[in-house]
């Protein structure tokens, strides 16, 4: 009950400050002056803040913890592990040592060299992170679901391979398919190697794959889309 009576003053408070500071901007500052509607909106803003940062808290310890236990033991699975944990929230200089560590007691494991390729490419080392990838695809040609493939492509093209690049995308859309993202860096490809026309025909596909993409997926076809634009626009 406390934490409610707490939680409702704090609406309040904030909803003073909230109208102090935003009174003059155009219907936002309007639906705030109302009321009862202004204290909704802060509410379930600030409820769906709090909720928010709750969970990355919770999130946090669970990773502190996970950090602890694959840390106290020294074998290459658990420093790639710890590493690919690393790499996955963009500590890319931080998860480089474990990721080198687990390759070397671990060579034959294609998920140590893909990780350790994108923590490379994080770092903008371009040539090592490609180096790494085709390790990884060596050993298994479709690993991560065709992410390696699609990784090994951005990052030829960041290094201006763009043949080799286009190679890669052609290896990936034989494998998984065409998708907004492989259609997209297609058309960039193209693009810097001066075939316009090929270009805009995959830019303009990024549209009609992202409209066919199932639902999990619009989210991220949508953005590719963008990128397709501003390129198109380029």
């Amino acid at each position: 009950m406390l934490r409610l009576v707490f939680f409702f003053i704090v609406v309040l408070v904030v909803l003073q400050v909230s109208r102090t500071l935003l009174g003059g901007v155009p219907i936002l500052g309007t639906l705030l002056d109302i009321p009862l509607l202004g204290f909704w909106i802060v509410a379930i803003a600030l409820g769906a803040t709090l909720s928010k940062l709750g969970a990355n808290a919770i999130d946090r310890r669970k990773r502190s913890r996970l950090v602890a236990q694959l840390g106290a033991v020294d074998t290459p699975h658990n420093l790639g592990k710890l590493g690919s944990l690393y790499e996955g929230q963009g500590r890319h200089r931080q998860a480089l040592p474990y990721l080198d560590r687990a390759v070397e007691g671990e060579p034959e494991v294609a998920e140590w060299h893909y990780r350790r390729g994108l923590a490379l490419g994080g770092l903008g080392q371009c040539r090592d992170a490609i180096d790494a990838l085709q390790h990884a695809l060596a050993i298994d040609d479709k690993h991560a679901y065709g992410r390696t493939l699609m990784r090994l492509a951005e990052f030829q093209a960041k290094d201006g391979q763009h043949d080799r690049a286009l190679e890669s995308l052609e290896r990936f859309e034989r494998n998984h398919g065409p998708q907004p993202e492989s259609a997209y860096r297609r058309g960039v490809s193209l693009k810097a190697l001066g075939h316009r026309e090929r270009s805009r025909a995959a830019l303009d596909e990024v549209s009609q794959l992202a409209s066919e993409s199932a639902r999990y997926q619009k989210k991220a076809g949508s953005s590719w889309v963008l990128r397709a634009f501003i390129a198109r626009m380029g």
